[in-house]
């Protein structure tokens, strides 16, 4: 019997629930880590007397580390065994949120980050190649919708756990809540995950260290451009364009060089699987769509409505409620939808929510909030259990782990574009409406001279002079100028995301059917 037979007929001694439970331990925590520490910042900034600014680095790094390890995900596996690796993983990842936590000054919280990010980046494609290969592949949409509900419901409830944790205890909390995670995980992978046949035959090949420099010089400057972008006004300053123009010569460099390695840090052979390739597509930009809302609403909510940083969180609740109800809907539909229409039909949902919100106004309440995100959240993970299914689907056992870094590399590209999209485009939308609107602020504008009129005279009566009366009111209606401008640019925004997804709709049929024989 040949290597590929054994690997075919393969199955895990231990239960699926065990497995799905031990790997999701993992990514929950790691996932959960990517939001739990935002809304932490300020208290940190004060703790360690550094600016709003510097403290950005405690989120900044650790993206940056999450991303530079992951890519040699595949060859540590091989080098060390799976099992070994992510447990090494899981380790390190405790470890340093303990660091964190007991950080006493800013420059060991940064080195706790780091190693945090590096032992956290790995977690997500190991879970998801052990999650795909342990479950046979009739059943592979059933572990993608609950590996999507944990990468869903994480980021979602971060905020809130971390709002609640530096309210009622401290900041530090923040990362000692990672602990019991981390050991939980770390005792079921030792007793219930064990590596594959193929695994255990394949050879350590030669470390592309040149790949892995390229790697992170790209990876480092793309994370600080697009972190740092908005408030250096882009490229119109010297730092950010020096660090877009090195970011770009890293990437091509890194392509170039993968292209021709013999032992390539990244396998890029594998993007000529087209279910791969348009599926990393459709969730790329996907992701890049819904961090970007979820970073969008908590502003719209604090810079416009008052809310503080606990229920803005709070207000991104609904979300996982409608991840819940997808994870049901996906599981029980399959058989009658199939694949395809099910990411149809959560890419039209997901563009809904967003349509939803485009449409809010400074008179809404709590409760108005609640169902576009509903719908958001059911459409992202309707989106993602069918289309993960479907982009792994054609991907061979000996190629999971390499794929799924790749997958997952491309993927956080993403989700940090969305981000910084949210800064650009309410910052630029802001300006436009603004200088359209300033242009009614005239005394021979009757609207605007009845509006200043009716003010003033109320500020006359309250004891002020005429000057000093109408210079307030001026003011006044300058401030709600400047609301309804920024008000307009978020409703922008969610305008172009839910555009950007319907755009997506086409190449949901490029991709090829879930056959489970084959």
């Amino acid at each position: 019997m040949t290597l590929e037979d054994i690997t075919q007929d393969w199955k895990p001694k231990a239960s699926l629930a065990l497995i799905t439970i031990a790997v999701m331990l993992a990514t929950f925590v790691e996932v959960l880590n990517t939001s739990i520490a935002n809304v932490a910042l300020k208290y940190m900034a004060g703790s360690f007397s550094i600016s709003n600014d510097e403290s950005l680095w405690i989120v900044t790094i650790f993206l940056i580390a999450c991303s530079i390890l992951l890519p040699a995900t595949d060859w540590c596996s091989a080098k060390f065994g799976r099992k070994n690796f992510f447990l090494f993983c899981i380790a390190l990842f405790g470890i340093s949120a303990t660091i964190c936590g007991l950080a006493p000054n800013f420059e060991i919280m940064i080195l706790g980050r780091v190693f945090q990010g590096l032992g956290g980046g790995c977690l997500i494609p190991l879970s998801q190649a052990i999650l795909l290969e342990s479950y046979p592949k009739a059943e592979q949409p059933k572990a993608m919708s609950i590996f999507s509900s944990g990468i869903v419901i994480a980021p979602i409830i971060g905020p809130i756990v971390g709002g609640w944790l530096t309210t009622n205890l401290s900041w530090n909390y923040v990362f000692f809540i990672s602990i019991p995670f981390c050991i939980a995980a770390f005792i079921m992978v030792t007793m219930y995950i064990e590596d594959p046949p193929y695994l255990k035959s394949k050879t350590s090949y030669s470390f592309d260290y040149i790949g892995m420099l390229f790697l992170i010089i790209w990876i480092a400057t793309f994370q600080v451009m697009v972190d740092n972008g908005q408030k250096n006004g882009w490229f119109d300053s010297p730092y950010i364009m020096k660090l877009g123009i090195t970011s770009l010569i890293a990437f091509i460099s890194l392509i170039w060089w993968e292209l021709r390695c013999k032992n390539p840090l990244l396998d890029l052979k594998i993007f000529k699987n087209w279910n791969f390739t348009v599926g990393t597509i459709i969730l790329t930009i996907l992701f890049g769509v819904a961090y970007g809302s979820i970073a969008i609403l908590p502003q719209f909510l604090q810079n416009l409505l008052g809310y503080d940083s606990y229920l803005s969180g709070l207000a991104a609740g609904p979300m996982g409620v409608g991840s819940v109800i997808a994870v049901i809907f996906t599981t029980a539909s399959l058989n009658i939808l199939g694949l395809r229409t099910q990411t149809v039909i959560g890419l039209i949902a997901f563009s809904l929510g967003c349509f939803m919100f485009s449409g809010l106004n400074l008179s809404i309440a709590f409760s108005n909030v609640t169902i576009p995100n509903i719908i958001i959240g059911f459409g992202l993970t309707t989106v993602i259990i069918p289309c993960t299914t479907l982009l792994f689907s054609k991907v061979s056992k000996k190629d999971m782990t390499n794929a799924a870094s790749i997958q997952n590399l491309i993927k956080n590209v993403g989700c940090a574009v969305g981000t910084s999209s949210v800064g650009f485009l309410v910052s630029s939308y802001s300006q436009i409406y603004q200088s359209y609107l300033v242009d009614k602020l005239s005394l021979i504008h009757a609207p605007f001279s009845n509006a200043v009129t009716s003010l003033s005279s109320k500020f006359i009566q309250l004891g002020y002079d005429l000057g000093t009366a109408i210079g307030i009111a001026q003011g006044k209606i300058y401030g709600m100028l400047v609301q309804q401008s920024t008000l307009c640019a978020f409703m922008n925004a969610y305008r172009i995301y839910a555009i950007l997804v319907l755009l997506l709709i086409p190449l949901v049929f490029l991709l090829k059917q879930f056959r489970p024989n084959e």
